[in-house]
């Protein structure tokens, strides 16, 4: 299951995440072979539901130019992960930002993704702002 689960982790934070903000692929199919359907998504103590984690494709795809997600650490653990990344993204309006992440999460038996718990932290903007 490790080997699993390490491939759901770096499919969610690599592809999942630049899909979701550049691909032109319907976002509900990226949710569908990223994330169960019962998933739970809690990000800085806020629960996201499936259709909020769909609805965020509409202004990410209209806003962010590019992304790409380092991941810095990954440990697995059976079924479970936990990675810390740094997600850096050129926005049009608030130019180049960076933003660490970490995650604890949890997946299925069929690959996909069944829990999140993230938290994140802007680290800065372009014009060195913080």
């Amino acid at each position: 299951m490790s080997e699993i689960t390490a491939a759901a982790a770096r499919r969610l934070l690599v592809d999942y995440t630049r899909d979701m903000a550049l691909s032109d692929e319907e976002p509900e199919r990226i949710v569908d072979k990223t994330l169960t359907d019962d998933v739970v998504w809690v990000t800085d103590g806020n629960e996201l539901t499936r259709a909020q984690l769909i609805a965020h494709a509409r202004p990410a795809r209209k806003n962010v130019t590019a992304c790409e997600t380092r991941i810095d650490d990954l440990l697995v653990d059976g079924n479970r992960f936990a990675a810390r990344c740094l997600l850096s993204t050129d926005h049009r309006g608030l130019g180049h930002l960076q933003i660490e992440l970490l995650l604890i999460g949890e997946v299925a038996e069929d690959g996909r993704v069944r829990r999140i718990d993230q938290l994140g932290r802007t680290l800065g903007h372009a014009n060195g702002s913080r």
